[in-house]
C-alpha cells in the first residue's frame, strides 16, 4: 500500500471516528466501523463510553502521532500514539499506543477492530491481567486506580462493568448470558465472542427449543472451555438455575452445530495478533 493511500483512504477514518468520539457524536462513529466487526459488536452493547476507552481519549491528550502501517491479509493496521511522557501513580509508564484495524468494505475503508495497545503487543484478557498483577492492582479490588491509563485493562480484564445496553440483546438468551458473563469477570472481548457464538449458533438452528436459562448456561459454559477456565458444568448451571442435564445437552448441540473441537479461533479470546511484517510504511 501506499504512502498516499494511507493519508488520503485509510488513516482520514481512523482521525474521523477519534474526532466523533471526542465529541459524543455516536452516530458519526458508527459510519466508520465495519458492520459485523469487533468494534461495531463492542459499540452495539457499550455505546460511546467504549470507545473513549478503547482510543484513549480518556488520557486528555490533544496530540497524537501515526506510529506504524501494517498491510497483512486480514486488512490494514494503524498504530498511533498519543504525544507525551507519562508515568502512572504505581510507578508504570502509560502505554498510549493504539492499534486499528481497517478492512476496505464497500469500496471504503472501514474499521473492524480498535486495540488499545501497540501493534507488536495487543491487548488480550490474559495479558490485561497480567499487567494488573504486577501493579498490584488487582490486590485492591474494591478500590481500583481511578487513573484513565487503567481503564483499558480493566475493561479487558474483566473489572469494569460497563452498563450494556438492553436494545443490543436479541432474545432472552443473551439478556441473560451477558449480565452473567460480566459478574463472573469475562472480558469485553469475551462477551462479543459468546454473543457471536450464540447468534451463530441462531443462524444454523433458527428455533432452539427450550428454557432460556437453560442454553445461556450452555454457552457459558462453552465460552468457559474456550477460555480456559476448566468451570464444572453444575456450577455453572447453578448460576443460571438451569437443569445440568440440558446445559451438557444444548452445549453439545452449539458444538456439533458449529464444528467446534478444540479453542476455535472465532470464539477464543485469549489469542494473539499474528502479524507477519512484509511490508511496512
Amino acid at each position: 500500500m501506499d504512502e498516499e493511500t494511507i493519508w488520503e483512504f485509510v488513516w482520514p477514518e481512523v482521525a474521523a471516528v477519534i474526532e466523533a468520539t471526542m465529541r459524543e457524536d455516536e452516530t458519526a462513529v458508527i459510519s466508520h466501523l465495519a458492520p459485523g466487526g469487533t468494534a461495531a459488536d463492542l459499540g452495539d452493547l457499550f455505546g460511546l463510553t467504549v470507545f473513549d476507552i478503547l482510543l484513549k481519549t480518556t488520557l486528555g491528550y490533544d496530540q497524537l502521532n501515526l506510529t506504524q502501517v501494517v498491510e497483512t491479509e486480514d486488512g490494514v493496521f494503524i498504530e498511533f500514539a498519543w504525544e507525551g511522557s507519562a508515568v502512572s501513580a504505581a510507578g508504570m509508564p502509560v502505554d498510549k499506543a493504539v492499534c486499528v484495524l481497517l478492512r476496505m468494505v464497500n469500496g471504503r475503508f472501514r474499521i473492524t477492530d480498535i486495540n488499545p495497545s501497540s501493534l507488536n503487543l495487543y491487548l488480550t484478557e490474559a495479558r490485561a491481567r497480567a499487567v494488573l498483577a504486577t501493579a498490584k492492582i488487582l490486590s485492591q479490588r474494591d478500590a481500583l486506580s481511578p487513573e484513565p491509563w487503567v481503564l483499558p485493562l480493566t475493561l479487558y480484564g474483566g473489572f469494569l462493568p460497563l452498563p450494556l445496553r438492553p436494545a443490543s440483546f436479541r432474545d432472552a438468551i443473551e439478556a441473560l448470558l451477558l449480565p452473567g458473563l460480566q459478574k463472573r469477570e469475562y472480558g469485553v472481548l469475551s462477551l462479543v465472542k459468546a454473543r457471536r457464538l450464540w447468534r451463530d449458533f441462531k443462524a444454523a438452528q433458527p428455533l432452539p427449543t427450550g428454557k432460556p436459562a437453560d442454553w445461556a448456561a450452555a454457552v457459558e459454559w462453552v465460552m468457559s472451555e474456550q477460555n480456559s477456565r476448566a468451570m464444572q458444568e453444575t456450577a455453572v448451571a447453578q448460576w443460571y438455575a438451569a437443569t445440568p442435564a440440558k446445559l451438557r445437552a444444548h452445549a453439545a448441540a452449539i458444538k456439533n452445530t458449529l464444528s467446534i473441537t478444540g479453542v476455535d479461533p472465532r470464539y477464543a479470546e485469549w489469542q494473539m495478533v499474528d502479524v507477519f511484517y512484509q511490508e511496512e510504511s
